[in-house]
């Protein structure tokens, strides 16, 4: 039976939709009021053509120059292995008052059941920086009902690697990194921040097996 051309555009339609909500890489920059964005992969505003990559470049608030670029899945990671990473320079100036900064990161359609998530961040700042991660089993995008990690930095230079059993993770699922971003009067912050699964015992057990195999292996060869 030969089928309509009309029939065939709506399959694939239907399979394109499906593919693109699966996976769903979205970044939000926002002052707490009016001022927000929210861009999602290859969206409006996304000034990074790459599939897995999103960038914003432009004002919040009282925030004149943002720089943000968030990395997922294809460029890193999988669906089976999530890595986010969230990196942004921000500034304030010509202003006296306090001002705040939101900026999120978030995926969706993840499937590796990971029992415990690492969340790293390093960077400057000339006022505070608080980190925060989060997981939803409902797979939602900037969902942030369960908490893994939560840090507030100061200070010229930060650092700092947390972990956290992820409790009531079902797949699929989302994974979501906040940072709040607080400055008094002309200030710049810029930080780096990841969040991945912590690689389970029996990887590492499997990654020395092989590389004592290999070790074994050319010895032989050498007595040979």
């Amino acid at each position: 039976m030969r089928m309509r051309r009309g029939g065939l555009a709506v399959i694939m339609l239907t399979l394109t939709l499906m593919a693109t909500s699966a996976n769903a890489l979205s970044i939000r920059l926002t002052d707490g009021g009016v001022n927000t964005v929210t861009i999602g992969d290859n969206g409006v505003g996304d000034v990074n053509p790459a599939a897995g990559a999103v960038t914003y470049i432009g004002s919040i608030g009282a925030f004149t120059t943002n720089v943000s670029t968030g990395l997922s899945y294809p460029i890193l990671g999988s669906l089976d292995s999530p890595w986010l990473e969230l990196n942004s320079v921000d500034v304030t100036s010509g202003s006296s008052g306090t001002s705040k900064l939101y900026i999120y990161l978030t995926d969706t359609g993840f499937t590796g059941a990971a029992s415990t998530f690492q969340a790293a961040i390093g960077g400057t700042t000339g006022g505070t920086v608080k980190y925060s991660t989060y997981f939803d089993a409902a797979n939602t995008a900037f969902a942030m009902s369960t908490v893994l990690t939560e840090e507030l930095y100061s200070g010229l230079a930060f650092s700092d690697v947390n972990t956290a059993s992820a409790l009531g993770l079902d797949v699929p699922y989302s994974l979501t990194q906040a940072l709040e971003i607080t400055h008094t009067g002309h200030a710049s912050t810029s930080f780096d921040a990841e969040l991945a699964p912590v690689p389970e015992p029996g990887t590492f057990l499997l990654l020395g097996a092989g590389l004592l195999g290999l070790a074994v292996y050319g010895k032989r060869r050498v007595r040979a």
